[in-house]
């Protein structure tokens, strides 16, 4: 069996050698492989600048090829060529993916092998010896692709995370420092983000609602966050991670902002153990950060009011919450002052508070606040008297301050007498 396998071998570098007397084969066969993969993968054939890399991958796979047989070493031990490894990382850098990449080499093995396979029966006579030939041939480059495609995946993978990971560093920085208000030429922080600064913007954050997180991966979080802004007709929504439980995102336009309804949800599945919140538009570098910051303001009264996952929490709606609540312990103590007795968590103060609410918000209207509530009118009435006698003050006393107050009042519930 050795024996056998020793001259199918040898058939096969006799054969090989044969073939590579030609001055000129591994150029050939290099630019026939370069036509067939770009004829092959319209993705690659659009990129003009990517068929000098086909070219010189191909060439130098050949060539060790070639050198291998020669030297009688299995296919096993077959490294990428460096030619072979700067192939792999362009494709990294073009956003071209792994299957791509490995359709090209199945392409250029299929276009190697069958020109071979047509020179030998041209030029071997013994039909043995080319049977053996092209049988061992056939073995030889299938185990010879496998071992290269092993390493350049792992390879592909490696310089994918380090690519990842370094446009998302300078991502991550500029957004930073465009946030501190750093003195930053938004020509060229456009081009680190690849995002033009020059628009209106829609801010917004994509969040985990999980105590710890640690059921979902922050991919997860980008993925919804991307699904997000293309519901809301983006397909170019700048995303940066905050931490790994959150990422933040933008949506540029260059005519009108995309358009945040009130009431809108994240989709069910996984998402809906996700929150969302959004900033209003803002215009070039300085709407850029105030969207953003209106965002984050909006995800802090979403935390601290407990809101459920898969609800989104727009800054137009909780505005006024997000600027009282900024400093929390003045807010708690603000709630309390204005609300007294009516502060307490406990069902009846919530009742009579909510009852309030609705009262003030309705234009100080019993009829208005029953239908919102859906209770009788005289049963808003009579809560109405109780919370007059809990605070020790009218209804309709200091209306700005007491709306406030029972605005901020699920926000800062933790300190509530």
């Amino acid at each position: 069996m050795a024996t056998q396998a020793a001259t199918d071998r040898d058939a096969l570098r006799t054969a090989l050698m044969r073939f590579a007397a030609g001055p000129n084969w591994i150029p050939d066969m290099a630019s026939a492989i370069t036509d067939a993969i770009h004829a092959e993968l319209p993705d690659l054939n659009a990129d003009v600048d990517l068929r000098a890399g086909t070219y010189a991958s191909s060439e130098s796979v050949v060539r060790l090829l070639a050198d291998m047989v020669d030297r009688r070493r299995p296919p096993s031990e077959a490294e990428p060529p460096p030619a072979a490894v700067d192939y792999a990382r362009e494709f990294v850098r073009r956003g071209l993916p792994t299957d791509q990449l490995l359709r090209a080499y199945h392409v250029g093995q299929a276009t190697f092998f069958e020109r071979w396979v047509a020179d030998l029966r041209r030029d071997v006579a013994d039909p043995t010896v080319l049977a053996r030939a092209i049988e061992e041939g056939a073995s030889w480059t299938f185990e010879y692709l496998q071992a290269l495609s092993r390493d350049l995946i792992r390879r592909y993978a490696e310089e994918r995370e380090r690519w990842v990971r370094s446009a998302a560093a300078v991502r991550s920085e500029t957004v930073r420092a465009l946030i501190a208000g750093e003195p930053l030429d938004a020509a060229s922080a456009s081009r680190s983000l690849r995002y033009d600064l020059d628009r209106v913007h829609q801010a917004f954050v994509v969040w985990t609602g999980e105590p710890d997180g640690r059921h979902i991966a922050l991919g997860a979080i980008e993925q919804q966050a991307s699904r997000l802004a293309a519901d809301l007709g983006s397909t170019g929504a700048l995303l940066v991670p905050l931490g790994r439980h959150a990422v933040a995102g933008w949506i540029g336009s260059h005519g009108e902002p995309v358009a945040v309804r009130a009431g809108l949800r994240l989709g069910d599945g996984p998402e809906e153990s996700m929150l969302a919140a959004f900033g209003r538009p803002g215009a070039g570098v300085a709407g850029f950060c105030r969207s953003h910051r209106e965002a984050m303001g909006a995800r802090r009264v979403a935390q601290l009011s407990g809101r459920r996952p898969g609800t989104v929490t727009r800054f137009v709606d909780v505005a006024l919450t997000v600027l009282a609540s900024a400093d929390e312990q003045a807010a708690r103590e603000f709630v309390v002052a204005e609300l007294g007795p009516l502060a307490a968590d406990d069902e009846d103060a919530r009742r009579l508070a909510a009852t309030l609410r609705a009262y003030l918000e309705e234009r100080s209207s019993p009829r208005r606040a029953a239908h919102r509530l859906g209770v009788h009118e005289n049963t808003i009435k009579n809560r109405l008297r109780a919370a007059e006698e809990l605070r020790g003050r009218p209804a309709d006393a200091r209306i700005a301050e007491t709306l406030v107050a029972l605005r901020l009042a699920r926000v800062v519930a933790d300190d509530r007498p």
